[in-house]
């Protein structure tokens, strides 16, 4: 399972040959340019929930994949990465905009970030490599900052509901780990990559909302007009949660 420690692979043995962008098997399962594919994401999960006046907090940005769109349509922006490197990138991409800052956190809390303060908080292909206790920790730290209204949007691991329990066997070897991906998984189980997904799935993530006391607005893993665009290669699930006005983190 992708441990805190698993993550900072990311810092200290990944090239980051494109600072991301290299990540196209999304795009290209579901039969899409790359490019557009990006951009619906932006269009359909960040746009919608950002005005010149918001102030937005996205958790780990890497080299700033989906960060550049966040700079440029916030009035300030909160960086948090376990990874010493993804944030020194950030701060020299992003070096001539003063709206921005940058912390390098434990993995799973966001400390400086003030009560109540954030309207939009954001993070795309990072909670998919993070196990449910960090997750539901990263979830108490998002109900604490948003404000009443706020949004926040996530992409994370689906595993099949049923199968979580049997989770242990990723443990235990190859064939095992091969077992386990085959009755989870509901595509591409018949090859070995499974995109290094955490032990979750969209009933649990949601569980994990509604505990920390974030209402749960949907759950998807398609969109566009005709369903074109998804993230389904892995059974990956994006959801978008708000802060109640009767809520306090």
């Amino acid at each position: 399972m992708p441990s805190r420690d698993w993550n900072k692979t990311w810092d200290r043995g990944y090239e980051w040959s494109q600072g991301g962008d290299e990540w196209t098997g999304q795009a290209e399962y579901c039969g899409q340019p790359y490019e557009a594919w990006k951009q619906s994401i932006l269009d359909t999960f960040a746009a919608p929930y950002l005005t010149p006046q918001s102030v937005a907090l996205e958790v780990a940005p890497g080299r700033g994949r989906w960060t550049e769109f966040l700079v440029r349509h916030a009035a300030k922006l909160h960086l948090f990465d376990l990874n010493p490197s993804c944030i020194e990138a950030c701060r020299q991409r992003f070096a001539d905009d003063d709206h921005v800052t940058f912390c390098v956190n434990d993995g799973a809390s966001l400390p400086g970030a003030e009560d109540e303060a954030v309207d939009f908080v954001w993070s795309y292909d990072s909670f998919v490599h993070m196990e449910a206790d960090t997750i539901a920790a990263y979830l108490g730290e998002f109900a604490r900052v948003l404000r009443p209204g706020g949004r926040a949007v996530i992409h994370h691991a689906g595993r099949r509901h049923a199968m979580l329990p049997l989770g242990f066997l990723i443990r235990y070897g190859s064939l095992p780990r091969y077992l386990y991906k085959l009755l989870s998984m509901k595509r591409d189980t018949m090859g070995w990559p499974d995109g290094k997904r955490s032990v979750v799935s969209r009933q649990l993530f949601a569980s994990l909302a509604l505990k920390a006391g974030l209402e749960v607005e949907c759950q998807v893993d398609s969109w566009g007009d005709k369903g074109q665009f998804d993230c389904k290669r892995f059974n990956d699930v994006v959801t978008v949660m708000k802060k109640s006005a009767a809520s306090r983190g």
